[in-house]
C-alpha cells in the first residue's frame, strides 16, 4: 500500500499550511516529489518590496538577498525557458522598485491568473505593460498603483473595461496631469463591484467625477479622497447618501464645510472611521453634533 506521506495530494494540503508561515522553502529540498507538490504552491505569492532593505547608491533597486531574488525571478520570466509554475501566480506585489517593461510585460503574459497586482512606488517602467494588464489579467480584483507616474488615463480605461470584477483599486498619489476626471468616471461606469477605492491627491478632479462614483459604486466600503482640493460639500452628499455601507471615509485636507458633517450625521449609519484631518472649514460645534448622533464613531481630526 501506498505510504500516505507521499500521496501528492495530501502533501499539497499540508504544504498549504505550511506557506502561510513561511516555513515550506526547505520542503524544496526534500525529495523530487516534494520539490513538485510545493513549487506550485510558492509561485501563488511572489512579493518583493524595498520596505526592510536599504538602498545601495549603484543605483540597483536594493542590496542583499532581494536584489538576488529579483535577479533569479527575472531570469525566470525572461529566459527561453518557461516555467510552468509561473501560471500558478495569483498574488504579485512588487513595491518601490525600478522595472523594466520587458520584465513587467514577460510576468503579465506568463501568469494569466493574478488576481491580486501591487506596484506601489514602484517605477522604470512606461505605460505599455500597464495597457497589458487589460489583455492579460482578466481576473484581476485587488489593483494598486500609488504613486505610479507611467498610469495615464488610457491605462486606466483599457484596464477598467477588460477588467469588471475589480474590487479594489488604489491610484493615490498619481501625476494629476496624466490621469483626469474622465478615469474616475470610467471607473464609476465599469467597475460597480468596487469595495475599496483611493483617489487621494488628484488635485483637479472635479465634482461630477465624483458623483459618478456614488451612483454607480454603491458597495463601497472604504473611500479615500483626501487632498482633492475641488471636490465640495455636495459629491460629499451625493456619496453619503448613496453609499449606505461606507464604513471608512477618508476626507483628510479638503475644502469640506459643516454641511458635509450634518450629511454623514444623517446618513452614514454603518461609518466606522470618519478622517476629517486639517479640513479647516468645520467646526467644533459640527464635529460634537457628529458625536451625539455616533458615540462609537472613531473621528481623525488635526494632528
Amino acid at each position: 500500500m501506498t505510504h500516505p506521506f507521499i500521496i501528492p495530494e495530501l502533501l499539497e494540503n499540508i504544504f498549504s499550511f505550511l506557506a502561510k508561515d513561511k516555513a515550506l522553502y526547505p520542503t524544496l529540498f526534500v525529495n523530487h516529489l516534494w520539490y513538485h507538490c510545493s513549487a506550485p504552491i510558492l509561485w501563488r505569492r511572489i512579493e518583493f518590496s524595498v520596505e526592510g532593505y536599504r538602498q545601495n547608491q549603484c543605483g540597483k533597486n536594493t542590496s542583499g538577498p532581494l536584489y538576488w531574488r529579483l535577479m533569479k525571478i527575472k531570469r525566470v520570466m525572461c529566459g527561453k525557458t518557461k516555467h510552468l509554475y509561473c501560471s500558478k501566480m495569483v498574488y504579485l506585489k512588487l513595491a518601490g522598485l525600478k522595472i523594466s517593461d520587458t520584465l513587467l510585460s514577460a510576468i503579465l503574459r506568463l501568469c494569466p491568473n493574478i488576481h491580486t497586482l501591487i506596484l506601489d512606488r514602484s517605477y522604470g517602467f512606461s505605460n505599455i505593460p500597464i495597457i497589458e494588464i487589460a489583455r492579460c489579467c482578466p481576473k484581476l480584483l485587488h489593483l494598486s498603483f500609488d504613486a505610479c507616474k507611467a498610469i495615464t488615463d488610457r491605462c486606466i480605461s483599457e484596464i477598467v473595461r477588460s477588467c469588471p470584477k475589480l474590487e479594489y483599486i488604489h491610484f493615490a498619489s498619481i501625476c494629476s496631469l496624466n490621469v483626469t476626471g474622465a478615469s474616475v468616471i470610467e471607473i464609476a461606469q465599469f467597475c460597480p463591484n468596487l469595495i475599496y477605492l483611493n483617489l487621494s491627491s488628484h488635485h483637479h478632479i472635479k465634482d461630477i467625477s465624483f458623483c459618478a462614483i456614488a451612483r454607480s459604486c454603491v458597495n463601497l466600503r472604504h473611500l479615500d479622497l483626501s487632498s482633492n482640493y475641488y471636490m465640495t460639500d455636495d459629491a460629499v452628499y451625493d456619496i453619503v447618501r448613496s453609499c449606505a455601507n461606507i464604513q471608512y471615509l477618508i476626507l483628510h485636507r479638503t475644502y469640506i464645510t459643516n454641511k458635509t458633517i450634518y450629511d454623514i450625521a444623517h446618513y452614514c449609519s454603518n461609518l466606522l472611521v470618519l478622517d476629517v484631518g486639517d479640513c479647516w472649514r468645520i467646526s467644533k460645534e459640527s464635529i460634537h453634533f457628529l458625536l451625539s448622533k455616533k458615540p462609537t464613531l472613531d473621528i481623525i481630526l488635526d494632528t
